[in-house]
């Protein structure tokens, strides 16, 4: 799939700094509620669903504030990056652990927020004709 169809890129709202600054505020609340001690953790009842859906949110708004496919590498690395980073950190902490199925569950939630983006561009397209018939 060619997400740089000529019908997404006038769908798309172009590089947003709105996006971008959301993106920093969510990884200032996800380090400090994952470096911080929190006796009753939020979220979604589930440490691995509220880790897939931060990093699901922070792929999402990572693609907003640098839409296209040339900055797909550098949002993978900045969002995984971070997830990495974190992890290292709580390794550090006496009151975190570090964890490989955190980490997984991060990962999960970037290419979860992918399919989801490929299937709303698929439906877009086939919506508006532009997709062949197989």
């Amino acid at each position: 799939m060619n997400f740089d169809h000529a019908l997404f890129k006038r769908a798309s709202l172009g590089a947003s700094p709105a996006a971008r600054l959301a993106l920093a505020a969510a990884m200032l609340l996800i380090a400090w509620l994952a470096l911080t001690p929190q006796p009753d953790v939020p979220g979604l009842g589930w440490d691995k669903l509220n880790h897939l859906a931060a990093f699901l949110v922070l792929a999402a708004l990572a693609e907003i504030g640098w839409p296209g496919r040339r900055a797909l590498p550098w949002r993978l690395a900045l969002v995984l990056g971070y997830g990495v980073g974190i992890e290292l950190a709580q390794a550090l902490l006496p009151y975190r652990q570090a964890s490989v199925p955190d980490f997984a569950a991060d990962a999960l939630g970037v290419g979860l927020w992918h399919g989801l983006r490929w299937a709303l561009t698929r439906v877009r397209l086939a919506r508006a004709g532009a997709l062949g018939r197989r």
